[in-house]
């Protein structure tokens, strides 16, 4: 597991955040950082903690970024043929009901947070929504 890598993909894909920004939030250079998300500096749990509050998400969200997404992808574009059609009532042996209601809740947090993060960064800004 890369922690860096999912961290990476967080601050891209889903806060689309600058490595600048997150480096001065923690403190630390612009390299520093990169080093974090390269792989290349071992990640301490203090530091994990931080990035997740910048984040605003649980650290094992950062933990299990890859396979939480790629579980809930497969459920929906497997290789059956099943195209996105939900397999959750089909029967299908070995599949866990609960996932993807628990990465349902952990994308709906997730949003809230983004909205109230904008919301006040509007505030700031004296910009009316």
């Amino acid at each position: 597991m890369k922690v860096g890598d999912n961290i990476k993909e967080i601050r891209e894909v889903e806060k689309n955040f600058k490595r600048s920004y997150m480096a001065e939030r923690l403190k630390i250079t612009t390299r520093a950082y990169g080093n974090i998300e390269n792989n290349i500096t071992a990640l301490t749990l203090d530091r994990l903690d931080e990035i997740s509050a910048i984040f605003e998400c649980h650290p094992l969200y950062i933990l299990n970024y890859k396979q939480a997404k790629k579980e809930f992808y497969n459920y929906f574009h497997n290789h059956n043929g099943n195209h996105g059609v939900n397999i959750m009532n089909q029967n299908v042996p070995n599949q866990s009901p609960g996932i993807v209601q628990r990465l349902l809740e952990q994308l709906l947090e997730s949003e809230r947070k983004r909205i109230v993060f904008l919301e006040a960064l509007l505030r700031k800004n004296n910009i009316e929504f």
